[in-house]
């Protein structure tokens, strides 16, 4: 009879048996699952390349993990910087956004120059957010893979806020 593998790649990303899945559901990784816990792909190749969790050939597994998804280098490098920083987030896939779980409600909005978006498209991103009582955060990924993290303001613009921003404006 053969043992069960600790990992295994899924539709979801990586499911961890025991008893490594407590440790990272202590950390504030990944979802409970039966008797392990399911990391979703951000989580897993974040750990992968962290040395967190250790798997038969972590190049296979983070190359099989990263090209499920379009631009998934571009998200990643805002969910490691927010991960190093220690914040707990996770990757909505549905939405395409990073949500921080714990703290202050941030919700993050990776683009990158091959990914554009109109302004029109940002801002009703944005207020949907606002509605939800999130702060939306747009994090824009250079082509070095450094993130850069801007507040976006929903407010209708008026002559306070046009000026507010100049020195020696009242």
């Amino acid at each position: 009879m053969s043992a069960q593998k600790p990992f295994e790649i899924t539709p979801n990303g990586l499911f961890v048996r025991p008893p490594l899945s407590s440790t990272l559901l202590n950390s504030g990784f990944g979802t409970p699952r039966g008797s392990g816990v399911e990391l979703g792909e951000m989580e897993a190749v974040y750990l992968i390349l962290r040395g967190r969790i250790e798997v038969d050939n972590p190049e296979e597994v983070v190359k099989a993990l990263s090209s499920r998804k379009r631009g998934f280098w571009t998200v990643y490098a805002v969910f490691a910087d927010l991960s190093n920083q220690g914040k707990k987030v996770f990757y909505d896939d549905e939405l395409g956004i990073i949500l921080q779980r714990e703290g202050e409600k941030m919700v993050y909005i990776p683009l990158s120059l091959d990914k554009p978006m109109t302004l029109k498209n940002l801002l009703a991103r944005a207020k949907t957010y606002v509605e939800r009582s999130w702060t939306p955060v747009l994090a824009i990924v250079d082509e070095h893979g450094t993130p850069t993290y801007y507040s976006v303001d929903t407010r209708s613009p008026s002559k306070e806020l046009l000026t507010s921003g100049e020195e020696g404006a009242p």
